[in-house]
């Protein structure tokens, strides 16, 4: 569920014009050369390194050659020889490096601050904010810009803010001269008096574009296009500002000082999206249709214009998807779904329905294929691909009115938006209906267009599409030494997407990410006595999670699962020469990919993988000592692109904290005998990034991996929830492939998989508890109980690293239904609108207050103008019994719940989510308990 509400604008503008003429490798502009010496650099935006900064352009600044994986503060003074702190600064932005230790260019000065006829109130009589590009030209002409960058502390417990964390001195700094433009044409949107506009509300008032900087009296065509990230010589013009979106391009003649203002897409016919604004400068007779070289385009790396729709309230917009929920709030919006038994109903909160809309109280819903509002524009026709519409009463004073089932399982895997259709007359009983076939976004409700509606997954468990080709690779003792280790192996076997199945065929057409598995410690050699380099019978533990590369391989990805032979057995732990192994592949596999780089690598298959590697998306991940080994590759890493980790039962001996810019994820077996600590809980504690975690209810160590499982079990065969070695590695297989796939292959449906919102037939039925954490959140509390007032029969606490966990919780024990927990919310955190769930992580305790069966529950509250509005967890999550590990341990491992902003807001509740002043736990249900909790937040 992601619509709360849409407030936040876009506050990028046009920029002066320019056309890209080489091909790009970035998205947006080329940037087209890096500097030789490390540090900060400005350019243009065709990626050229620039000497002088035109007053009234964007600047763009990147970084190379600094730290790997740090978060950088690039400061911005006029006039200042340096900027050890913010006070002198004109302006500011963080950005992370990445393996390389670079950061590619972005804007951090917009329009050299000209913000035209923004109305924001921080944005007036602010300095170097000017109304337009006559008073910048004033103000800056002939000065200098300093632009300098420190290296931000990291947080390792992720509990400061942001604004808090200690900053560095300068690593590097530019001096720029701010020159007046004289001669270059820029176009930008402005309103009727020529003043500069970032973005308006859609159909509220006229677009106009303003030019400068060309002939007097030159004759120009204005058109409105969609926008697009580099503009070329010969790209497709398409102007969009007439009826249904046809070309109504607009004739005007440049004044006598070169400058004009002209309406160009009237308030009717606007359609919600974002554009860039195209000027033809005819004398030069451009060609019909494509863009010509002198050509002027309102087109940096931002966005020409923004047309924007606020809403709920009001808006033709909404969500529509979702599954009932029995009692309050009755309804849960979606926007993913399982194909098989997972039937997607529609509905509409009464929060939705502007007041007087036109409409009747029975509309049909229709599903339809996903269209972005552009195709939208084009084509506004509605075709049911859900086996027929369903009529449906679509007003009522509660939201549980209005549901329906829209599309029985099985579903078809796709992206899919959903339409209110009110039809062709006012209908007030279904027999009065009729449809009209047409999505009119003056009457009609839709979820969709701008985000989609909502997706259909396929197990992630299931085989893709792509043949499955097979192979291996292997040079004994190919490393004389890796860190302690000596006569280290290069071994691997290989699964790949193939144009036909079998052992060495060809790799499919294009480029396809990597994914590299390595596997723990186990005995290495069958033959009893032999040593590491005697053994004739090797253990091939590598082997042990070949359905897992088979299903990432019939996905595109290419898989490889690593031996690590001579990193097992009576051996010491060896994490560092672990994860140096998986960066030694990595170097194979870029010399597989490119012979030129790594070549003291061998090439194994007479260059069949040659450029079909995309070495810009690569995972990482392992198993057991494997599993701390995949987190040390990334740690260790200043050479590749490492974009997500995972770790099955992980050891945690070195203490690593993964940075915020990589995902991660992490599988708990509750009943692990081997790594019983459940280690892997402190690798997710300290994580900075977003990250999930599933703690798995009778799973153990050894039964993840094939090999592992006939060598036997780790736990015994009576644990509780026992799950058979098939099952947990169909478990395992399916929640690596989707955390996978969705870093690997953008696979998006899967996200709400991590989030614990998505259930497949792989995994149904077995108790697997998820966390999940978001980058983009507003955290309340990070286990203090201090952040709390108490009430009632409510004693609170902090505890330090309550096994298995390292972190502070604050555990809160009740022994009446009249017991709360109260967090005021900080002013700065109380607007919400830009995120979906309050959420936090949550744990029972042994204590005997808890139910002797069944999960905990207790209200959460939220609080705003007066109005108070509450839902239960259990509507959403399950607090579980801590899980009795055979062997004696009993581990409270934190859960996640979140609850949907939403739910406070439904059925017109009136609580505003934009000034949420209290978030409150109630505990009146079950009536004593006792609980630890963590992590409270406002969370996307």
């Amino acid at each position: 569920m992601r619509r709360i509400a849409w407030l936040c604008v876009l506050l990028s503008a046009a920029v002066a014009g320019g056309v890209l003429h080489e091909n790009s490798s970035h998205a947006g502009a080329s940037f087209n050369v890096l500097p030789k010496e490390p540090g900060v650099y400005p350019v243009d935006t065709q990626g050229n390194l620039i000497d002088a900064l035109p007053i009234g352009q964007s600047l763009h600044v990147g970084v190379v050659g600094l730290q790997p994986n740090t978060v950088y503060e690039f400061r911005m003074g006029v006039d200042q020889s340096e900027l050890p702190d913010l006070e002198r600064a004109v302006g500011f932005a963080r950005a992370t490096t990445d393996a390389r230790g670079q950061i590619q260019p972005f804007i951090l000065w917009y329009q050299s601050g000209v913000v035209g006829c923004n109305d924001r109130p921080r944005f007036q009589d602010a300095p170097f904010r000017f109304r337009d590009f006559d008073k910048a030209t004033e103000a800056l002409d002939g000065h200098t810009l300093t632009v300098s960058v420190h290296a931000v502390a990291r947080d390792e417990r992720g509990d400061t803010p942001p604004m808090k964390l200690p900053v560095g001195p300068a690593e590097a700094t530019f001096r720029l001269p701010l020159k007046k433009v004289t001669d270059a044409p820029l176009v930008f949107a402005s309103n009727d008096t020529g003043c500069l506009l970032n973005a308006s509300e859609t159909s509220k008032s006229d677009m106009y574009v303003s030019g400068r900087g060309f002939e007097p009296g030159e004759a120009l065509e204005v058109a409105v296009v969609p926008n697009q990230r580099a503009w070329r010589v010969g790209d497709t013009l398409t102007d969009v500002s007439g009826e249904n979106a046809a070309p109504e391009i607009e004739r005007v003649f440049a004044d006598t000082s070169g400058r004009f203002t002209v309406p160009v897409w009237k308030a009717s016919l606007q359609r919600r999206g974002v554009y860039d604004i195209v000027v033809r400068r005819l004398k030069f007779e451009p060609p019909q249709g494509q863009l010509g070289t002198w050509d002027v385009v309102s087109y940096g790396i931002d966005t020409g214009y923004v047309l924007y729709l606020i809403y709920p309230i009001g808006g033709p917009t909404m969500d529509i998807a979702g599954r009932p929920l029995v009692g309050f709030p009755y309804y849960e919006f979606s926007d993913a779904f399982a194909d098989t038994n997972d039937p997607v109903w529609g509905a509409v909160d009464p929060t939705y329905v502007p007041a007087g809309h036109t409409g009747g109280t029975w509309a049909a819903y229709y599903v339809v294929n996903h269209r972005d509002p552009f195709q939208w524009a084009l084509n506004n026709t509605l075709v049911d691909v859900s086996g027929g519409i369903e009529i449906h009463p679509v007003k009522a004073g509660c939201v549980n009115g209005t549901d329906t089932i829209i599309w029985n399982a099985p579903l078809n895997e796709g992206k899919y938006d959903v339409v209110v259709d009110f039809g062709s007359t006012v209908a007030n009983t279904a027999a009065a209906y009729s449809t009209d076939g047409q999505y009119n976004s003056a009457i009609d409700f839709l979820d969709g267009s701008n985000q989609i509606g909502f997706q259909v997954g396929k197990d992630p468990y299931d085989l893709g599409t792509f043949p499955i080709g097979q192979d291996s690779y292997s040079t004994d003792d190919f490393f004389p030494t890796i860190g302690a280790a000596s006569n280290v192996d290069l071994r691997a076997v290989i699964r790949y997407p193939a144009t036909v199945a079998g052992v060495g065929t060809p790799v499919a057409a294009g480029t396809h990410p990597i994914f590299i598995m390595e596997h723990g410690n186990h005995g290495f050699c069958r033959n009893a006595g032999q040593t590491h380099a005697t053994c004739t019978n090797r253990v091939r533990n590598h082997e042990g999670y070949m359905r897992l590369l088979d299903t990432l391989a019939s996905h595109g990805i290419i898989a490889v699962s690593i031996d690590a032979y001579d990193l097992t057995g009576p051996v010491p732990q060896w994490i560092f020469e672990r994860g140096t192994l998986i960066l030694k592949h990595l170097e194979l596999w870029s010399h597989l990919n490119n012979a030129a780089t790594f070549p003291t690598y061998p090439n194994y298959f007479s260059g069949r993988f040659n450029g079909k590697l995309d070495m810009t998306k690569i995972s990482v991940s392992g198993h057991s000592r494997g599993g701390e080994a995949s987190v040390a590759a990334y740690m260790l890493n200043t050479t590749f692109n490492i974009g997500s980790v995972s770790s099955i039962a992980p050891v945690d001996g070195q203490g690593y904290t993964l940075p915020a810019g990589v995902p991660y994820f992490v599988i708990l077996p509750s009943a692990d005998g081997d790594v019983s600590n459940l280690a892997g809980a402190r690798i997710y504690d300290r994580a900075l990034g977003t990250k999930s975690s599933i703690d798995v209810y009778g799973a153990s160590h050894n039964l993840f991996n094939t090999v592992w499982a006939a060598d036997g079990d780790d736990s015994p065969g009576t644990r509780q929830d026992y799950i058979t070695a098939t099952n947990q590695q169909r478990i395992g297989e399916a929640w690596l492939a989707a955390f996978t796939r969705l870093h690997l292959n953008n696979e998006t449906v899967y996200a709400d998989m991590m989030r614990g919102q998505l259930v497949f037939p792989s995994f149904a039925g077995f108790k697997i508890y998820p966390t999940h954490h978001e980058n983009q959140h507003s955290r309340l509390s990070s286990g203090a109980s201090a952040d709390f007032a108490g009430a009632g029969a409510l004693t609170m606490a902090n505890v330090t690293n309550p096994a298995p966990h390292q972190t502070q919780v604050v555990r809160m024990n009740w022994t009446a239904g009249t017991a709360t927990a109260t967090r005021t919310v900080p002013v700065a955190q109380r607007d919400t609108t830009g995120l979906e769930v309050v959420a936090f992580r949550v744990a029972r305790t042994t204590s005997a207050l808890n139910p002797v069966s069944g999960s905990q529950d207790f209200t959460v509250e939220l609080v705003g103008a007066g109005i108070t509005r509450g839902t239960t967890v259990a509507k959403f999550d399950t607090i579980p019994k801590p899980y009795p590990h055979p062997y004696g341990f009993t581990h409270t491992v934190l859960t996640s719940v979140r609850v949907p902003l939403h739910s406070f807001i439904m059925n017109n509740s009136g609580l505003p989510l934009n000034n949420v002043d209290t978030v409150r736990f109630t505990f009146n249900g079950p009536n004593t308990g006792e609980i630890y909790v963590d992590d409270v937040e406002f969370s996307r």
